[in-house]
């Protein structure tokens, strides 16, 4: 966004602001956020929450029982609050829920959480007021994030840290400190909000929102680190047919082709002029549309359960202004959200496993007709490239650990004197797709690797296609080719950055 100043010049005032509550947010409205753009409270959602709390505060006016309101919550939700008692417990409550552990979370998973609870409470049924949301988009402009622990969340609101969260914002001891030291103003809570603070999936939307960009970019990923193994191995692209999606015209299976076939577009091999070596290929080759669009589709559901959750409230109690009352409610359970993520987790696995299973091929002799271990020198005693099929099999096994189902998991029924009985995991789950992204890259940057040394062994650089080519040249540019007497040198950060910039073909 930019400004006029007095003499006329340009000033650049930084991105323009997400503005809450306007429209539905997307997932990468929550990635942007969370990487650095501003947001605000929009008028219409200012509005809404008004008309809420006057809601609540009649209710409260008339002695009704409200839950976290006029009580206490879980095992002590009989226990009454007074008028008096209000503000010690909205203090005590934030610091009683304030039970994480583990490392800190990165600042990115924080500010994408204060982002999806703003967002939730501009939905305007949380009986909470405007400034609340106001304080998370002010610590969403501090420099600063507040200090938030991993673990704690079981998935049935993200109490632990959501607590943290609420303490910075009220500044509260040293979880505020480092808010308030970058300029920020603590907000003093008012009943109801420091249970609608706790009271929220945002930490586990938050990062489900950055687990599934991540995701989808490793995806495009490692579609590229498959179209080149088709050109080194010299595969049958039958299999990339466009009959064969139209036959059995899975969404993602027909997008696979298409990027694929484009990935591979004006080169010997798709134009057919270089015949395949072997009318059958290892599956791991010749499945990758179904595997790749299997994936697709399972982060399309993903996206979609997000959208709903991103507009909507999850709060209970709500406010019902038809009726002028306060009602209790389900909506902070995250099965949606919890079983996508398991989905999205499973899929990937089934892309990452075959990414590793075309590199061992790669390496084998039997596979490709070339030396194994894609020596430049058939006769000589090196390993070449040989050993870096074991790395490649240990990403592929840290990620497959990584997509086993959370959603299982139960605990026996003692949390809260039995009331807290059903748990999803969500945090773990969204947590464990955003690391088996991450992995997924890494394994395509091997892949590329070796495929780009096949390339070479075969003298084929030029009958490379459109897409292939650009990633070829992108592998040379960090990893060189390995000659006879030699040692992989191979910079496989910059190709991983590469593999997750915008500059994919």
């Amino acid at each position: 966004m930019n400004a006029v100043a007095p003499q006329g010049l340009v000033v650049n005032t930084g991105p323009t602001p997400l503005v809450l509550g306007d429209r539905p947010l997307e997932p990468a409205d929550v990635a942007a956020v969370a990487r650095g753009r501003p947001a605000v409270l929009g008028e219409a959602a200012r509005h809404r929450m008004r008309t809420s709390r006057e809601v609540l505060e009649r209710a409260l006016a008339r002695g009704d029982l409200i839950y976290g309101v006029s009580t206490g919550v879980g095992a002590i939700k009989t226990a009454p609050i007074g008028a008096d008692g209000q503000a010690l417990f909205q203090t005590l409550l934030l610091r009683a829920h304030s039970v994480g552990h583990g490392d800190p979370a990165p600042a990115e998973f924080v500010r994408a959480a204060m982002l999806v609870r703003a967002a939730g409470l501009a939905v305007g049924v949380a009986g909470v007021r405007p400034e609340l949301a106001d304080a998370l988009c002010r610590a969403l402009d501090s420099a600063v994030s507040p200090h938030v622990h991993q673990f704690g969340s079981i998935g049935q609101a993200d109490l632990s840290q959501m607590a943290e969260i609420g303490l910075a914002l009220t500044g509260y001891g040293e979880h505020g400190a480092p808010l308030a030291g970058d300029g920020y103003r603590p907000i003093a809570l008012e009943p109801r909000e420091a249970h609608a603070i706790v009271n929220s999936n945002a930490f586990s939307v938050g990062i489900a929102c950055l687990a599934l960009e991540r995701t989808v970019r490793s995806l495009r990923a490692l579609d590229v680190s498959a179209a080149v193994p088709l050109e080194a191995l010299v595969a049958n692209v039958d299999a990339l047919h466009p009959a064969v999606v139209a036959v059995r015209a899975y969404p993602g299976a027909v997008a696979t082709v298409q990027r694929l076939r484009a990935l591979l577009a004006d080169g010997a091999l798709l134009r057919g002029e270089r015949r395949p070596r072997a009318m059958q290929d290892p599956l791991a080759f010749k499945v990758v549309p179904q595997t790749h669009g299997a994936v697709r589709d399972a982060l399309a559901h993903c996206a979609a359960q997000l959208r709903v959750e991103l507009a909507s409230s999850g709060d209970s109690p709500i406010m019902v202004p038809d009726e002028d009352r306060a009602i209790c409610a389900g909506n902070h359970d995250i099965t949606p959200i919890a079983i996508a993520l398991d989905y999205s987790r499973l899929a990937l696995a089934q892309a990452v496993t075959i990414a590793n299973e075309r590199v061992q091929k790669l390496l084998d002799g039997r596979f490709t007709g070339l030396a194994t271990g894609l020596r430049a020198d058939p006769l000589a005693p090196h390993d070449s490239l040989g050993v870096v099929g074991h790395g490649a099999a240990s990403l592929a096994a840290e990620a497959r650990l990584l997509a086993q189902p959370v959603t299982l998991e139960q605990p026996t029924s003692g949390l809260a004197e039995g009331i807290e009985d059903r748990i999803t995991m969500a945090p773990t789950g969204a947590r464990r797709l955003y690391e088996m992204a991450g992995l997924a890259n890494r394994l395509a940057a091997v892949e590329l690797t070796c495929a780009a040394q096949a390339v070479d062994l075969r003298a084929t650089t030029g009958e490379l296609g459109a897409g292939t080519r650009t990633a070829y040249r992108a592998t040379r540019r960090a990893v060189p080719f390995v000659a006879a007497g030699e040692a992989p040198r191979p910079d496989l950060d910059a190709l991983e950055c590469w593999l997750a910039s915008d500059e994919l073909p």
